[in-house]
This record gives C-alpha cells, structure tokens and sequence, in this order.
C-alpha cells in the first residue's frame, strides 16, 4: 500500500514504520492519523514481520497535532482521539509483538503518547518526552496521563505535565522510559541492530510475554501468576521450546523460522 505520510517498509521481519512529515517536524494531521492506523493494522496482521519500529523521518519523532490544520475531519476533539488515534494505539498495545520507538529530537504532544505507547524506546542524545499541552491551556491526551505517572510517579509526572518541561534522554533512562541512548548519528544503525536480535528470539515468548505484562498493569499479583501458569502449560513441549531447549544442548543458536 502507498501512504503519503507514512514509510513502510518489511524487511528481515522487521516492519519499520516511519511517520513521514519532516517539513512540519511530524506533525500529525487527518491523513497521517489515518495512514497510521492502517500502517499499524498491516503490521499487526502479518504473521511474518516478528518486530515493530515505530520512527519519524528528519529531525523529530513527532512535533504532535497539526495546529495548523484548517479542516480536520473529526467534528470535536473527543471524536479526534476515539477515532483517530486511538485505534492506532490499540494496534501498538495489541500486536503480538514488540514495537520500539526510535526517537530523535522531540517527540512532543500525542507524538509523546505514541513513543510512550511503544514496548521498547531507543533515543538519541538530543531526543526529548514533552506532554506539551498545558502551554496551550489543554490536558495531556493518548494516554499520557496514565503513561507519565508510571513512570515518573504522581508528583513529577503532573510536574513535568503542568509546566510543560522537557525529560531529556538522559532523564528518560533514568527514569527507565527509555531502554537505551545512543547517538544521533548512530539512531538507526543501533535501532535496527537491536530490532535484528529481538527478531531472533522465539516468537511466542516475545508475544506471550507482552500480554502478560501488558495485563498485569491493570491485574492483581494472583490474576497474573494464574495467567502465566495458563500460557506457560500451553507452551511447554510445543514446537518452538523444543526446537530452543534442543539448541540449548547442542550449543547452537535456536532457529523460528
């Protein structure tokens, strides 16, 4: 499929996903938040790509919403985010395998939402989270009032949100938002390194273990421990651990394909 706003390209099974408005910083428009959710629903869909890398061309992961957008097609602002952004998220949070945020420069606003939503972030050294909107007398959207709180906890979240500060990448992996930093010019080469091992591991302990942990947010300890002993018991002796507790002996690399 041909998007305007968005590259997509599959690859070693690698769906690299790359919101594509460098000339406005990524910002997101009608066609962008549209694109993106079909972009989303064909990765999810195919069985073949094994890892997500969500990604924005140029010098920004995403500026967030277009301001400057004359005629969006959502009538109001909830109409915006119920059916425009969050089916995407949906496809972030759902797909049976890891999405990495890969983000350079800002990553502000529903752009924020969307690099927080991913499984797994990457930035480079000039990457920043901002929940930009109380500078435009507005509330953090797409999540981010839950997003910011579990990581940075209550206080500073509704710190960095009412004042609208940067958390730098530095900060972030302090912070445990981000799970690496890397240069600016080494951005890609080490998102996709990284992408190429996360390809190689088993396929249904990369999905399982998502869910699981996906779930346990909103899950007690002992809904949790039940849900494991229930997939692990699916998983024991299938074809996948055989094939990995066999490499195991014979000190070789496991093969899922």
């Amino acid at each position: 499929m041909n998007f305007k706003t968005i590259n997509l390209n599959i690859e070693n099974k690698i769906a690299s996903v790359e919101i594509n408005r460098p000339e406005v910083l990524n910002a997101f428009n009608t066609e962008l938040t549209l694109e993106l959710q079909q972009a989303t629903q064909i990765v999810k869909d195919d069985d073949d790509v094994r890892v997500v890398i969500l990604s924005g061309a140029g010098r920004a992961f995403s500026s967030g919403a277009d301001l400057a957008e004359r005629e969006p097609k959502w009538d109001n602002a909830k109409d915006g985010l119920l059916k425009g952004y969050k089916p995407s998220f949906d496809n972030i949070i759902s797909m049976p395998k890891p999405v990495i945020a890969s983000i350079q420069g800002p990553a502000a606003g529903i752009g924020a939402a969307f690099a927080m939503s991913c499984d797994l972030r990457i930035m480079s050294e000039d990457a920043y989270i901002l929940s930009v909107f109380s500078n435009i007398a507005l509330v953090p959207d797409g999540g981010l009032s839950w997003l910011l709180p579990k990581y940075l906890g209550y206080g500073k979240a509704f710190e960095y949100a009412i004042e609208a500060k940067k958390i730098e990448a530095k900060e972030c992996l302090q912070f445990s938002i981000a799970n690496k930093v890397s240069s600016v010019e080494n951005l890609q080469k080490d998102t996709m390194e990284w992408a190429l091992k996360l390809a190689k591991r088993s396929p249904q302990a990369l999905a399982n273990t998502k869910k699981l942990m996906r779930d346990s947010l909103s899950n007690s300890y002992l809904d949790t421990y039940n849900n494991e002993a229930e997939i692990q018991n699916n998983l024991v002796r299938s074809p996948q651990n055989i094939e990995a507790v066999t490499a195991f002996f014979e000190k070789r690399e496991p093969n899922f394909d």
